[in-house]
């Protein structure tokens, strides 16, 4: 008898625990369907859609080095204030470290197409002019730059100099910019003077000591170790060539097969000779262009 109460008692507690669990599951469940139904209300309330709202998060954008995604976000922000000059900066910014100065330069022309510029948006200016290598607009925005100084625009127009690569083409006796030298920057100079101790190979005299002894022009243009290989195969070919002639005569199949080998050999040697004087200048040229990036450029 006390084990059939014991079990009713127990089965009663569970029944209740259960109508319970019910009850609060529902009015869990209540307040989730309210909370949702009153948060259009307060997005109303709290547009993060807004000018403001945009600003920060594009702002946030700029810290953490999100570019692509500022883009959009400043655009957004001047949707709502086509004249914020510092979100017209921004913006401008934005397309520049995100790799698209084509799309920041389109921007700002439509903004300034003519007259003076302030300090901030000539530099930004500039910076996207050098990107994209339009040497010729450089000197437009250099001429409406009111806000910078004769020599900051002489540290410009060496840099440009230095990056356009066209030195490499002058003799290096007369190696000078058609402009006068009043740039400040000491690391300018220097790159400057580099440039006047960088002797440039020509393509022409490689190919024709390629053309006396195989692989001398690779070697005249410090490529060592290709000028010695084409010597190499250049020479074993043409031996055994001529071996299989000297043996066999004209009808030497051995030595059809390595004098054709020997003549593929000498005339891609030529090929490399011209291609490994252009690319040493190319070289030299790279290595001057990557310094004055690291000291024109800004983030």
């Amino acid at each position: 008898m006390n084990q059939a109460s014991d079990f009713m008692t127990r089965l009663k507690r569970f029944a209740i625990s259960m109508r319970f669990g019910r009850m609060y599951a529902g009015i869990k469940f209540g307040r989730i369907y309210a909370s949702l139904l009153l948060l259009p209300a307060s997005l109303t309330g709290q547009n993060i859609y807004d000018g403001p709202h945009s600003k920060e998060f594009a702002q946030y954008l700029m810290q953490t080095h999100q570019y692509q995604l500022a883009n959009s976000e400043w655009e957004r922000v001047l949707f709502f204030s086509p004249g914020d000059t510092l979100a017209r900066l921004d913006l401008l910014k934005s397309y520049r470290l995100s790799q698209k100065p084509a799309e920041g330069w389109q921007k700002l022309s439509q903004w300034y197409p003519a007259g003076s510029l302030s300090r901030p948006f000539s530099l930004e200016a500039i910076q996207l002019t050098l990107i994209q290598g339009d040497y010729t607009s450089l000197q437009s925005i250099l001429e409406r730059s009111a806000g910078l100084s004769s020599t900051e625009k002489s540290n410009y127009k060496l840099g440009s100099w230095l990056l356009e690569g066209k030195w490499i083409d002058q003799p290096t006796k007369t190696r000078e910019p058609s402009f006068d030298i009043t740039t400040a920057d000491a690391r300018l100079l220097e790159l400057y003077t580099k440039t006047k101790n960088v002797h440039r190979k020509s393509q022409a005299a490689s190919v024709a000591l390629s053309a006396v002894v195989p692989g001398l022009g690779k070697i005249y243009s410090h490529d060592w170790k290709d000028g010695l290989l084409s010597l190499l195969f250049v020479a074993t070919n043409t031996w055994q060539s001529y071996r299989g002639f000297s043996k066999n005569g004209i009808s030497s199949v051995t030595g059809w097969i390595f004098g054709s080998l020997a003549v593929g050999f000498y005339s891609a040697n030529l090929f490399g000779s011209w291609k490994s004087a252009k690319s040493y200048n190319s070289k030299q040229v790279d290595l001057i262009r990557h310094e004055t990036e690291g000291i024109l450029f800004t983030r």
